[in-house]
């Protein structure tokens, strides 16, 4: 596991994602690449990742309709201080061993159900469409974020499947695990905002692990915010962290659209 970098798991994310999440990349002048989707406008979906050329990232995001963002590893101290950066969230690329894990047992009432396919069913995209206490985030992800995995396309080299965890057959949490090579990817972790609290998070990231195993995989990647509880959920079931890249947002360059 300790031989994965960053650049391998960047790799893989790519990869993963180039059937949802991720709608096209382009090369950089200096070998880096922006990631782009065309349904998902947040600066966490459209970056500039392994570059620190923020005019060519403006001027890539502005014809996206997109504000520039970049995920910096490197060089990000001169970044740090420019006149334009709106924002900048520090996250974690962390790092899980599968290969010994064991499948949690299913507390009385809970049961387990996991989809083979690129797109999820309806039963888990009612959790993700109930993660929040705010309605009205809520309502976001059903319009904007549940569109995108309900036409998630295969990608040929990647093997997904799709958890979700009931409670006396209403659906309660759920995660995804895309597999490719030793790699699996944990996206879309989560509990509906009214079972907050039980240990659900917990309980469906083991069952993703061990899915991930039994997909052939070693290691299991994901990313989070950095220093949340989400992290210490993460740490707590034994994830490491491999890399911590900072999102920076800055202000659109003249002739952007945002």
């Amino acid at each position: 596991m300790n031989d994965v970098d960053f650049r391998e798991m960047l790799d893989a994310h790519c990869l993963m994602q180039a059937g949802c999440y991720v709608s096209d990349i382009e090369t950089a002048p200096d070998g880096g690449r922006y990631l782009w989707s065309n349904a998902i406008p947040e600066p966490g979906f459209n970056v500039g990742v392994e570059t620190t050329d923020l005019a060519w990232v403006r001027a890539t995001s502005a014809r996206r309709g997109r504000l520039p963002a970049l995920l910096v590893t490197e060089g990000g101290d001169a970044l740090s201080a420019h006149p334009d950066l709106q924002a900048a969230f520090p996250t974690r690329w962390m790092l899980g061993d599968c290969r010994d894990v064991q499948a949690p047992v299913m507390p009385e009432g809970l049961t387990l159900a996991t989809e083979v396919a690129a797109a999820p069913g309806e039963g888990y995209l009612s959790v993700c469409g109930g993660l929040y206490d705010d309605v009205g985030v809520n309502a976001i992800a059903e319009a904007v974020f549940l569109p995108v995995l309900r036409g998630a396309r295969p990608v040929e080299g990647v093997e997904t499947r799709h958890l979700t965890v009931s409670a006396d057959g209403v659906p309660v949490a759920c995660a995804s695990v895309y597999r490719a090579g030793r790699l699996a990817g944990l996206y879309n972790v989560g509990s509906l905002a009214t079972r907050r609290g039980h240990g659900l998070g917990a309980l469906v990231t083991r069952a993703a692990m061990t899915s991930a195993r039994q997909a052939g995989a070693e290691t299991v990647m994901l990313q989070c915010v950095a220093g949340g509880h989400v992290e210490r959920l993460y740490a707590g079931l034994g994830f490491t962290v491999a890399a911590s890249p900072t999102l920076m947002v800055f202000a659109p360059g003249a002739g952007s659209q945002r």
